[in-house]
């Protein structure tokens, strides 16, 4: 009989804590892999995540490299540009030694993927400009608003400033106008006159220039204090080589059509016209009606009118300049007492010349001024604009002591009409418009005038020097000529001329040279003589024979038609275009 098999007993005590250990690791290592999955999807998911970001910086521009790119490739983003960037970054190790790497952004562009450090990225877009400080490389409006050109205060050239903000980048990356704390005084100013340290501030140049005095002793507060400016040069606005032009005042605009045929039918390519006279404006403009409402009230013509005239010449291809009469204006002085120049005993404007003069140290009457140039290139079309009367009254010198000049900020009188020109020319050049500015023939001469115009200075800044050596204005036998200078206008303004070339050699970057030439009789000095055709021949001669060939403009207070027409064979006699 077989033996019965011995029934073998599990041991459950020993066999069940083994496989709930094995069932429990496997559950841990379970969650464990359950995790790291989750992990990895939450990490693709973060990488999948992208945000707006700003190029931020304390330059004009940031380079981003191109990651993984066989040719290095890179791309120049300016700041202030939005780009979209992974937001979880990504470690670079530059080479096996390195063992912390560079945190980097990826930035997408056209689809593909460019580095950027988080240094060079911003989320709002005001902090894309880091700049903080800097210095003022010149005497700089301080402006009350972003875009301008309201005055808010002023600074001297090498002031500290404290960046608090800015206007606007530009599509090169740069800043328009920086908003600014400069002492007590806050607003903006424009980035091309600000440097970041006091060393880069340029001198005083050229060396010819230092301490040159005036003519009553000013000492050294007149040297050339600017350096190179540029000059406009505006392609939708091209300047004709050589500006042939008439003057027609603010009664000429109803009979407009007359002085175009001329222009049609001689060699001239311009008209200056009146914009601002001292005894009124030529039309109805809405910056004179806010500024000087009686000044409004005498104006000559409606604003329809005289747009439609402006238009006309430009319909015909002709350069149109306007006239602004600046620091003489009698009836700005009667809305605006406190802002001209003041008799020290009655209080009241001091009347020198037989007019009344606000006061160039004003920056009110800046405003009011360039404001009007503003309005007149905007909206009249003019291609350029031409300030007379950018002085103080001449012989002021003789009255010194009976006047309030009303000098908020103690500068020289030269130093008065060199800023407002500055501040002209940088309103005007901004919208592509040029700038000229009249002078007395006198500004020849190696001194600053009494009345604060000086050549160097003044040609420096402006796009065209307008002077007016009209023959009659000269003493009898200026330069030794023998006989009545105004009787031998070729051989006087060639000497003038001469004068006028050292002039433009000690400027950096002079002007344009265009001359009043005398149009009118000398019928208060004897021997008395009528300008003819003739003698409009012998100006311009002298003129360009000392290579002062930028062209002329014809002074006819009344702007006769008549006398315009008889000149016509000189416009033909010499034709450089």
């Amino acid at each position: 009989m077989a033996k019965r098999r011995r029934k073998r007993k599990i041991r459950w005590g020993v066999i069940l804590p083994v496989i709930l250990l094995m069932l429990a690791a496997g559950g841990f290592f379970g969650f464990k892999a359950w995790q790291a999955w989750k992990t990895e999807q939450a990490r693709i998911e973060a990488e999948k995540k992208r945000e707006m970001l700003y190029v931020s910086s304390e330059n004009l521009t940031e380079e981003a490299a191109l990651r993984d790119s066989e040719e290095n490739e890179t791309m120049t983003l300016v700041r202030g540009t939005q780009v979209e960037a992974r937001v979880v970054p990504l470690v670079v190790k530059e080479n096996e030694e390195d063992e912390e790497g560079t945190e980097y952004r990826i930035i997408y562009i056209d689809d593909k993927e460019y580095l950027m450090t988080d240094d060079q990225l911003c989320r709002d877009y005001q902090d894309s400009v880091r700049e903080t400080g800097g210095f003022l490389t010149l005497p700089s409006v301080i402006y009350k608003d972003p875009e301008g050109p309201s005055i808010g205060g002023y600074a001297d050239k090498g002031s500290e400033v404290q960046i608090t903000g800015f206007a606007n980048i530009l599509s090169d990356g740069r800043v328009d106008r920086y908003q600014v704390t400069v002492g007590d005084q806050q607003g903006y100013i424009r980035s091309e006159y600000l440097v970041r340290t006091a060393e880069e501030i340029p001198n005083t140049v050229p060396d010819v220039q230092q301490g040159r005095e005036d003519i009553y002793g000013g000492g050294n507060a007149y040297t050339l204090d600017y350096p190179m400016l540029d000059k406009g040069n505006f392609p939708d606005n091209p300047m004709p080589r050589e500006v042939r032009t008439l003057y027609l005042n603010k009664a000429c605009i109803d009979t407009i059509d007359d002085y175009i045929e001329i222009a049609e039918n001689s060699g001239i390519n311009a008209f200056i016209i009146d914009i601002k006279e001292s005894d009124g404006p030529a039309y109805e403009s809405e910056v004179i009606k806010e500024y000087s409402p009686s000044s409004y009230s005498a104006a000559f013509n409606s604003f329809d009118a005289y747009k439609a005239a402006v238009q006309k010449c430009k319909d015909k291809g002709i350069y149109v300049i306007g006239r602004i009469v600046t620091f003489k204006d009698d009836l700005y002085a009667e809305d605006h007492p406190e802002n001209c120049l003041v008799d020290n005993s009655s209080g009241s404007p001091y009347l020198l010349a037989s007019a009344y003069w606000p006061s160039p140290y004003q920056r009110s009457v800046w405003e009011y001024n360039i404001k009007l140039a503003i309005e007149a290139a905007e909206q009249m079309g003019f291609n350029e604009i031409n300030f007379d009367y950018i002085r103080f009254p001449d012989l002021i010198d003789l009255e010194m002591d009976n006047i309030d000049f009303r000098n908020t900020y103690g500068e020289s009188m030269a130093q008065a009409v060199n800023r407002y020109m500055l501040y002209a020319r940088d309103e005007l050049h901004e919208r592509g418009v040029y700038m000229s500015c009249d002078v007395f023939g006198e500004t020849s001469n190696d001194y600053v005038t009494a009345y604060g115009q000086y050549w160097p200075m003044m040609s420096n800044i402006a796009d065209v020097m307008c002077a007016m050596p009209y023959p009659d204005h000269f003493a009898i036998h200026d330069y030794g000529i023998q006989q009545a200078v105004w009787e031998v206008p070729y051989e006087l303004l060639y000497n003038w001329g001469l004068y006028v070339t050292e002039r433009q050699a000690e400027t950096p970057n002079p002007a344009k040279v265009r001359t009043w030439l005398q149009g009118f009789d000398t019928t208060y000095k004897d021997p008395e003589v009528y300008y003819t055709v003739d003698k409009i021949n012998e100006q311009i001669e002298g003129l360009y024979a000392n290579g002062l060939n930028d062209g002329y403009m014809i002074w006819n207070a009344p702007s006769e038609i008549g006398r315009y027409w008889d000149y016509v064979p000189a416009f033909y006699e010499r034709i450089s275009e």
